[in-house]
């Protein structure tokens, strides 16, 4: 009895184990690496993708997935950023992104997975 209950805790953790390497759960939501992200937005059809830099940066390169709402109308365009999915923000360096997940967390505490890009994000 003791085998089988070892043995089902031991594939849970497998599945888990593989369930984040694959990019589809991120042990936490909050900051992820740029490697993180990118394979999140690869491996996980669900993501909603947010580029918080202003439009000249959006125009220049980004995730073809991507909504762009600039950092600075973020707070009146919230509506515009679905509950029902996990959300992951990107910006150039990593501190906007911060900033719109920071204000999402406070303003947005319906959206249970949300993540941010800590760093440069990596379009190719």
């Amino acid at each position: 009895m003791r085998l089988r209950g070892l043995s089902v805790f031991l594939s849970a953790i497998v599945t888990a184990a593989l369930l984040l390497v694959q990019g589809v759960l991120a042990a936490e939501p909050g900051p992820v690496t740029p490697e993180e992200g990118r394979t999140m937005i690869q491996q996980n059809k669900d993501l909603f993708v947010l580029d918080v830099r202003y439009p000249n940066e959006y125009a220049a390169g980004h995730y073809p997935e991507a909504l762009n709402i600039p950092i600075s109308e973020l707070e009146t365009r919230l509506s515009e950023v679905p509950a029902g999915k996990p959300v992951l923000l990107y910006c150039a360096k990593g501190k906007r992104s911060e900033r719109g997940y920071m204000l999402l967390k406070e303003k947005r505490p319906d959206i249970q997975n949300l993540y941010y890009i800590a760093g440069e994000p990596i379009f190719h």
